[in-house]
């Protein structure tokens, strides 16, 4: 009877063994690394998505007109989005309240039905200091915009009414070098003692009154920031008024919305808006993977 290996069976059955572990290795090494990779693009895809539609759902609420692009965060020069050269990096706009259009106050005993501004303008009622909105509930719209803003608007003040045809890029405050505020209508106060025609009380005169409007309490603006070697990041700015002095480059609420950003580039083709987003991911084994998206908002 045998009782022990021979040395050749020792050799070979360790030979045999090393064969099957270089072969289970690479397969292991291979496994991981297809894992990695999906999993990286994977999260790069979710980040560049979440981005966009960031983006998109409050540019969905940009007022006609009010979308454009500057060249950098330092350079002041600007131009509507469907003029910007392709190297002007800075997408900004102005949104209107859509929080407080959409909704009415159901708090109290007697819940309102109506909406917290209706858009809407008695152009018969108005004159250029005051414009009745019947249909509004500014009570609402007030509160609202308190809430949204932080505390930073204590009432209706400081916000804008935008009537059609009034304004252009150039006279909304986006600069002082681009022609003033003339074609905003600021907002000073309000009244809704009287529940069929409140209206708001303007800063200054106003001559171009219309029976549609649109209010605005904040403009936006998404900015690539903290640029290096491994991309940008691309920031969200807002609660700041450029019809009242205040700049998206100044002391305002922001939010990081993608990093690691290697492209941004946004421009628009009649009556569309083009977004796309690129962002660079580390795959952990020396090597970086990309993953670029794009998308269109209706404007």
């Amino acid at each position: 009877m045998k009782k022990a290996f021979t040395m050749i069976e020792l050799i070979l059955t360790m030979v045999i063994l090393s064969i099957v572990a270089y072969i289970a290795t690479g397969l292991i090494a291979k496994t991981y690394i297809g894992y990695n990779q999906v999993n990286t693009l994977h999260k790069a895809n979710i980040k560049v998505e979440i981005a966009l539609n960031s983006i998109a759902k409050r540019l969905s609420y940009a007022i006609g007109g009010t979308i454009v692009k500057r060249k950098s965060a330092t350079d002041d020069s600007i131009e509507p989005i469907d003029r910007a050269p392709d190297d002007y990096e800075v997408l900004e706009w102005i949104g209107y309240d859509v929080d407080s259009f959409e909704g009415h106050d159901k708090n109290g005993t007697m819940p309102s039905q109506k909406l917290g501004w209706s858009g809407f303008c008695n152009i018969i009622k108005s004159n250029k200091k005051k414009i009745v909105t019947p249909g509004s509930d500014l009570n609402f719209t007030d509160v609202t915009i308190s809430n949204l803003s932080g505390g930073a608007i204590i009432d209706l003040n400081k916000t804008a009414i935008f009537f059609p045809n009034n304004y252009n890029y150039r006279n909304i405050g986006y600069s002082k070098t681009t022609g003033g505020t003339s074609g905003v209508a600021i907002v000073d106060n309000f009244n809704n003692s009287d529940l069929e025609n409140p209206f708001f009380i303007l800063k200054s005169d106003i001559y171009h009154v219309t029976e549609h409007y649109k209010l605005a309490w904040s403009a936006y603006a998404v900015v690539p920031t903290n640029c290096g070697t491994n991309g940008c990041d691309l920031v969200l700015r807002y609660n700041y008024r450029p019809w009242d002095g205040e700049q998206y480059n100044g002391n305002v609420r922001s939010g990081i919305l993608a990093t690691n950003v290697t492209v941004f580039k946004t421009f628009a083709t009649q009556n569309r808006v083009h977004i796309k987003i690129c962002v660079k991911e580390n795959l952990n084994i020396g090597k970086t993977t990309s993953i670029c998206k794009e998308k269109v908002v209706f404007k």
